[in-house]
């Protein structure tokens, strides 16, 4: 469906690339609060869209995002101590305010040369325990209005972990609804995970839509349900957010947030709008059987050389996701423990092309299939979108109030067997401005 460099575009994000300036045209999701938990603590290596960066939280609880290294000498600012107003350089004592600039320099008498100085800094800030960096220029949007950016805390939950495959691996999984069927569906009980009805396991093939919402598409599956149908609609939000939906669980959601061209950081989204979190949810979250996967918060050298400190899963492609050969027939089709890690397992194992620096899908060797609608509509979105300033700039007004991510998605058993009919029904949940294509 697309040419090569049309596929080249969708992967590289860094400064000057079409998908990079989308992405700093939004509000990013970039480290958990609890990962700067108190003012003076240690700073965060940090990576987005393939520039290196270091957060801090001051002494009087600011939080700063700025470039990874020192003006100076280009140390790493990450060894540098945390004060009151900002991150001082370990090396030479070069200090910095959350905006980048330079307020002290202990090795150079003129103190007037600190004033000329000053290092990159994004906008942060913080809401529903995450902290939100603005990568663009000028002045930002409102932040997105996700229906749970406003709950209390013991309604939601935000986690993050890596991925060692581009961001847009790990997106179009969010739009493939027929793996479920095969992929976590469990042989021996034909049980779903309890985000699913049990339609999922009955019906393999799911008849298949995709419809353009203002910020993205609709990635719709329709499965037989005895003598109705099983309907479930998922949202695709540009550049890289998705809300899935739950039949028993909390609703849930993913933003593939792009490291580099190579790596991403997966974020999770869970909330509930009938009172606090299930015990039952947080306990099969717990065990790392769904989102996110089981992981270990540490210093993580990147397959591109770089140092963050991120969640690191406990199964990875080292380890073969700790694949248990006989548990194929018993647990899941893979042996693999949970969704998440079946998911990586599949996603950072696709066939991939070689450069420099790390590894791409090689597109034009997918052979794709009706089941694959929406995977293709998104990625034409996501192209219509980039494709000039103008289209860019629209879509800039459209997410300027945050209200267009005001989005659910919808887990349903229903009469109407033809999508308009569904559609129609269900405007008013799908897209705050009942546009649809």
């Amino acid at each position: 469906m697309a040419r090569t460099n049309q596929l080249d575009t969708l992967s590289q994000v860094g400064p000057g690339t079409k998908i990079g300036a989308l992405f700093r045209s939004v509000w990013l999701p970039g480290l958990l609060s609890a990962q700067l938990p108190r003012p003076g603590c240690a700073p965060v290596r940090l990576k987005l869209l393939g520039e290196e960066l270091v957060a801090f939280r001051n002494g009087k609880g600011e939080l700063g995002v700025v470039q990874a290294n020192c003006a100076h000498r280009l140390a790493p600012l990450f060894y540098g101590r945390v004060e009151d107003s900002g991150i001082r350089c370990a090396y030479h004592g070069w200090l910095y305010d959350k905006t980048g600039q330079c307020l002290e320099m202990q090795n150079e008498p003129d103190k007037s040369v600190c004033a000329k100085v000053k290092i990159k800094a994004y906008k942060a800030v913080e809401k529903a325990d995450i902290v939100w960096v603005y990568m663009g220029e000028g002045e930002p949007p409102a932040l997105p209005k996700f229906p749970w950016m406003g709950l209390p805390k013991s309604q939601r939950n935000a986690t993050v972990w890596i991925q060692e495959s581009s961001w847009l691996q790990g997106m179009e999984g969010e739009l493939d609804s027929s793996h479920v069927s095969i992929l976590h569906t469990n042989p021996a009980t034909m049980a779903t995970s309890p985000v699913h009805q049990q339609y999922s396991a009955t019906d393999l093939s799911p008849k298949l839509y995709a419809r353009n919402t203002p910020i993205g598409i609709l990635a719709i599956a329709r499965r037989n349900a005895e003598q109705s149908f099983y309907w479930r609609v998922s949202q695709f939000m540009v550049p890289a957010f998705s809300s899935i939906p739950s039949a028993n669980f909390p609703v849930g959601g993913r933003a593939y947030v792009p490291i580099d061209d190579y790596n991403a950081y997966t974020w999770d989204f869970n909330y509930y709008t009938k009172g606090d979190l299930p015990q039952a949810f947080l306990d099969y979250v717990g065990k790392g059987l769904a989102f996110p996967p089981e992981s270990t918060y540490q210093s993580y050298k990147l397959n591109t050389g770089s140092i963050i400190d991120t969640y690191v899963p406990v199964r990875t492609a080292e380890n073969n996701y700790l694949i248990d050969r006989e548990g194929q027939s018993l647990s899941s089709p893979t042996g693999i423990h949970g969704l998440n890690d079946q998911d990586r397992a599949m996603q950072e194992g696709m066939q991939s092309v070689q450069d420099s620096q790390g590894r791409i899908v090689d597109r034009n060797k997918e052979f794709l299939v009706a089941a694959d609608i929406a995977i293709v509509r998104a990625r034409r979105r996501l192209l219509e979108i980039v494709k000039d300033d103008a289209s860019l700039a629209e879509f800039q007004r459209t997410i300027k109030d945050g209200t267009a991510y005001a989005v659910k998605p919808l887990d349903v058993v229903s009469e109407f067997g033809e999508l308009d009919d569904f559609v129609t029904e269900h405007a008013e949940q799908l897209s705050p401005q009942r546009e649809f294509a």
